[in-house]
């Protein structure tokens, strides 16, 4: 396919849904962070079955304590992390939307220049950058497995189908997802 452009900006202004909704993607699809808290509950409520199924004395308290701490635990932990990705999107000031960095992709790779301090733009060629993935109303730029830019939808300087183009055909295929 030939390409229509040959450099996009994305001058990012990012708001508090967009953080939010990226930060749950990145910690429970991506890094699947609700394996472990599952599998812990799973192995609770099943010793608290056998515990039951045992029919001893005191065998319904064991039971109930480790369905508790089985069920709350997993829980607390998701409302943890709930909790910090909302205070988190609070200390960034979110509401509205604001300006945080500008992405210009070119053939050579990207170049962010952060909009909220004075410091040296960061270039990326695209043979370093991780993997892209495709988001409802964003593109989430992965240039290491614990770094990524997001790239809201609307906010470039070519349409949204044309930007996924542009980063698939730079990128790969196989390093994009979505």
């Amino acid at each position: 396919m030939e390409l229509k452009f040959t450099d996009i900006t994305v001058a990012v202004k990012l708001d508090e849904k967009t953080f939010k909704r990226f930060a749950r993607f990145d910690m429970f699809a991506l890094r699947k962070k609700w394996i472990r808290p599952a599998v812990f509950s799973l192995i609770l409520i099943a010793f608290a079955v056998i515990a039951l199924l045992t029919r001893k004395e005191q065998s319904g308290l064991i039971a109930a304590v480790l369905l508790v701490v089985g069920i709350g635990l997993p829980l607390v932990y998701i409302g943890t992390f709930l909790s910090q990705v909302n205070m988190q999107a609070a200390r960034a000031k979110l509401k509205p939307a604001r300006p945080v960095y500008t992405v210009t992709m070119r053939d050579e790779g990207i170049r962010i220049v952060n909009d909220q301090k004075a410091e040296e733009p960061q270039e990326v060629s695209w043979d370093s950058i991780y993997k892209a993935f495709r988001k409802k109303g964003c593109i989430y730029l992965y240039v290491t497995p614990a770094k990524a830019f997001l790239l809201p939808s609307k906010q470039a300087d070519a349409p949204d189908y044309d930007v996924w183009e542009f980063i698939r055909d730079h990128l790969g295929r196989e390093k994009c997802k979505g």
